[in-house]
């Protein structure tokens, strides 16, 4: 090299930057995607509900009265069925009729003590089946060699149903 000698210059340092953070800020690229997911899960939110409601209506009155102490008694042919009648609410709630759940098993096959009994069908009674606080109805068709299991439920304003009665077990041999 000729000439003058060049001073040593030492290299320029420039400052450096911190790296954007990747989660917290608005400023690191992490973040926006927080927050894109974030509001798009908000429009899916907002676009699920339409804000409609639906029309107005008045629940149904519930009648809270039972037939307690429901007994059967066979008649040759029919089974009458007999109870009283009890309101815990004290409403003296009028009863229209009756629903007599039945279910019918061989007495060669009963079910097991403590198993469900899946009732098989129904009977409605009208207003005839309650009068002056007791219940009582007809069931025909009775035959002998079958178990017999009944339910009554109470039926209010509008067929509305009430509470069910206890079990009644009939063993026609």
């Amino acid at each position: 090299m000729s000439g003058r000698a060049l001073a040593h210059t030492p290299p320029l340092v420039l400052p450096q930057r911190n790296p954007p953070p990747v989660v917290g800020g608005f400023r690191g690229g992490g973040s926006w995607f927080v927050l894109a997911y974030l509001l798009f899960a908000l429009m899916l939110l907002i676009s699920l509900s339409c804000g409609r409601k639906g029309d107005p209506f008045l629940p149904q009155k519930s009648t809270n009265a039972r037939v307690v102490d429901l007994k059967g008694v066979w008649q040759g042919g029919y089974i009458e069925l007999k109870g009283g009648i009890a309101d815990p609410a004290g409403t003296d709630s009028t009863a229209t009729g009756a629903r007599v759940h039945y279910a019918i098993y061989p007495v060669s096959e009963p079910p097991c003590d403590g198993c469900p009994i899946e009732f098989q069908g129904y009977y409605t009674f009208g207003i005839e089946s309650v009068r002056e606080g007791s219940f009582f109805c007809k069931i025909p068709g009775a035959v002998t060699g079958n178990i017999y299991y009944f339910e009554v439920q109470l039926a209010g304003e509008k067929g509305v149903l009430g509470p069910p009665s206890n079990r009644a077990k009939m063993v026609l041999e």
